[in-house]
């Protein structure tokens, strides 16, 4: 690379953060860098073709410093809100944002990055796609004019690669103005596949935070894109804490190993679509045959069983509950839960949740055996022991 003039050498690292979000704030960089910023900089980004590399270094360091490396404590205002966005387990998050602050939210899901995603197997479970790039990886980061044009004419393929979780799954943006241009050309060119025909995108929610929001108030707009006109669904609260807490999980995907799920489907894949045909491997047909004809056989070949199976995942009446905790019956059990609800405010027995689970015995409205899990035992555990307890419905 050819080394710039001097003139601006006498800038300062101050004057260049300042100006790094701002028109030819790369030239700006690329000039200091190679003059009195030239330190500052690792020596092999001094053979780089792309004079934005100097100033995305600069932006990646800042935020890999900026970013915690932990989540916030029960004392932090936002450890609540932290708590419940964990809860919600999503497929996959979609973002535009370089830091690897969700990674540190969902432990496990796999970041995937810039055009990583163009080639990356969508049908598997616990990514964040970071389709802007990643302050891990400086040169993917999306920032300079150029970057941006570049954005506008690969968007559609990123938006086609990305266009299975939009058709099968609901789509929930937060953090995002529908004045973006980012989130206005996806939206287009998801829109012009799935919008039904009153222009409609079912499956897509904005969630807007307003302070003069007293009570959660959803609503429609209008998305007008050059001659294409969609309405999503927009939902404004003054609260993010209780979106959150309404999209909770409330099954066992919570509770599963991303990486172990990711795993399992790209054996799955490799076995369909180039071990079997291949032959690398010899199959038995019949068996094959009938693995694939139930439900039931496959999960149980995999040693998996299904979690909606309430006896399964929860085996316990109160009587048990309470033996295993040391007690003759289910009064002890029934104190433990007493004290739970006058210290927590919380009676796990009003709704089905990881500890508790009311199954229907007949046609009565009473008709209902409660059921409880080992989750619920170790709980009472500790509340019998007076030890530290989270509670996670």
């Amino acid at each position: 690379m050819r080394s710039p003039s001097s003139s601006r050498a006498s800038n300062s690292p101050t004057q260049c953060q300042f100006l790094c979000g701002k028109p030819g704030s790369d030239h700006f960089v690329f000039e200091w860098a190679w003059s009195s910023g030239k330190s500052r900089f690792p020596e092999d980004l001094f053979t780089s073709e792309s004079k934005s590399i100097f100033l995305k270094h600069l932006l990646a360091t800042r935020l890999q410093g900026c970013t915690p490396e932990k989540l916030p404590t029960e004392n932090d205002d936002y450890a609540a809100e932290f708590t419940a966005l964990q809860g919600i387990r999503p497929h996959a998050v979609i973002t535009t944002n370089y830091d690897h602050l969700l990674e540190l939210i969902y432990p496990g899901y796999e970041p995937i990055i810039g055009k990583q995603v163009l080639r990356y197997n969508l049908n598997a479970y616990g990514e964040v796609y970071h389709i802007h790039g990643s302050a891990i990886q400086p040169p993917t980061m999306i920032i300079t004019s150029n970057d941006y044009s570049r954005w506008d004419h690969e968007s559609k393929y990123f938006a086609s690669k990305l266009l299975t979780y939009f058709a099968e799954h609901p789509v929930i943006i937060f953090g995002y103005s529908i004045t973006d241009r980012n989130v206005r050309t996806v939206l287009k060119d998801i829109g012009a596949i799935v919008a039904d025909e009153s222009g409609l995108i079912e499956n897509v929610l904005q969630v807007v935070f307003d302070e003069k929001a007293a009570v959660p108030e959803q609503t429609e707009m209008a998305l007008q894109v050059e001659e294409e006109q969609f309405r999503i669904k927009v939902l404004k609260t003054n609260s993010l804490l209780s979106v959150y807490q309404a999209l909770t999980a409330r099954h066992e995907l919570k509770d599963a190993n991303p990486a172990l799920v990711r795993a399992l489907a790209a054996r799955a894949m490799k076995l369909t679509r180039s071990d079997i045909p291949r032959g690398n491997i010899e199959v038995d047909y019949r068996t094959l045959e009938g693995v694939i004809s139930s439900e039931e056989e496959l999960p149980k070949l995999l040693g998996i069983t299904h979690a909606d199976d309430v006896n399964k995942s929860h085996p316990y009446t109160l009587s048990t509950v309470g033996e295993k905790l040391g007690f003759t019956g289910w009064h002890g059990a029934q104190k433990l839960f007493n004290i739970l609800k006058e210290r927590e405010g919380l009676d796990v027995k009003t709704s089905d949740n990881r500890y508790h689970c009311a199954v229907k015995t007949g046609k009565a409205a009473g008709s209902v055996t409660h059921k409880y899990s080992d989750e619920a035992i170790s709980l009472l555990e500790k509340v019998r022991d007076d030890s530290e307890y989270e509670i996670k419905l």
